[in-house]
């Protein structure tokens, strides 16, 4: 196929995971957290949608594993980092979970959207012909290190994130807490003998869950920066944040700038204690 013909299809590939993903999030916002379709709430929505569509394009290509194995490592990611993590956080900083089935019934929810969003940007971008499983390439990636070294890097990869997340969130704190101290924006403020525990467990899920993207990922340690920076921030932030619609916005670019800001420092960390390849 010509050089023109094939930067048409990809424009169209895009555009059609972008009518894709647009849609999803319209429709979950309706139906999980009663948003009403007004122009604002459409246009942040499909802000957000251009910008997953558009990470998704770059991304994809660049998982060169079999097809089973692309679908595992984009699913667990989109799933975990977009929801299950930031549902962990949601459970102790919001009254958004009234029980432990409301948040099962969340779940279920966010592995349905990750698993249409997962198909069709595989289905539409995935590069084919790599015979090459996820499996095989983690165990030669674990096999440069020693056990002891790779528990010492879990460890620590996971522990990093707590001065991280401290350091920004406390700069944006005089800007956000009026909103947390008033229970009408359903917001709450944990302990720290809360906070603290709840941060390291996610640091360690995110660990868990970048890890196998790390090893997909066939580039640099600066490619694999990138990409970990992206997939903290946009599915991780940018779309829960300003594409539910369900946040207040009064404060969502606050917290906006202070995630970007965690994505960039905690992947450029984590890309240099359990990360693939050399800058």
């Amino acid at each position: 196929m010509p050089e023109e013909g094939r930067g048409f299809a990809r424009v169209a590939k895009v555009t059609a995971l972008l009518v894709v993903v647009w849609i999803v999030d319209m429709v979950d916002n309706l139906l999980a957290h009663g948003v009403q379709p007004t122009p604002i709430n459409l246009a942040l929505s499909f802000a957000t949608s251009v910008a997953m569509a558009v990470f998704l394009a770059w991304l994809v290509p660049l998982i060169r594993l079999k097809l089973a194995s692309v679908v595992m490592v984009l699913w667990v990611n989109l799933f975990a980092v977009g929801y299950m993590i930031n549902y962990i956080e949601g459970a102790f900083f919001t009254t958004m979970y009234a029980s432990v089935a409301s948040f099962g019934v969340a779940l279920l929810r966010a592995a349905v959207i990750s698993s249409v969003v997962t198909a069709v940007a595989v289905f539409l971008l995935s590069e084919r012909g790599s015979t090459v499983g996820l499996l095989p390439k983690l165990k030669e990636h674990l096999a440069t290190r020693t056990r002891r070294s790779w528990v010492v890097r879990i460890l620590a990869g996971a522990l990093v994130y707590l001065p991280i997340y401290f350091f920004f969130g406390l700069l944006v704190t005089p800007f956000v807490l009026p909103y947390y101290s008033n229970p009408a924006n359903g917001l709450v403020i944990p302990p720290f003998s809360v906070i603290i525990p709840v941060e390291i467990f996610r640091g360690f899920l995110f660990v868990l869950v970048l890890l196998p993207l790390m090893v997909a990922l066939a580039g640099s340690r600066n490619l694999v920066f990138v990409a970990l920076a992206a997939m903290l921030y946009i599915p991780g932030a940018l779309v829960p944040l300003f594409g539910s619609g369900s946040f207040p916005l009064a404060i969502a670019p606050f917290h906006g700038t202070e995630i970007l800001a965690d994505s960039i420092v905690y992947g450029f960390a984590l890309s240099r204690i359990i990360g693939v390849g050399k800058s």
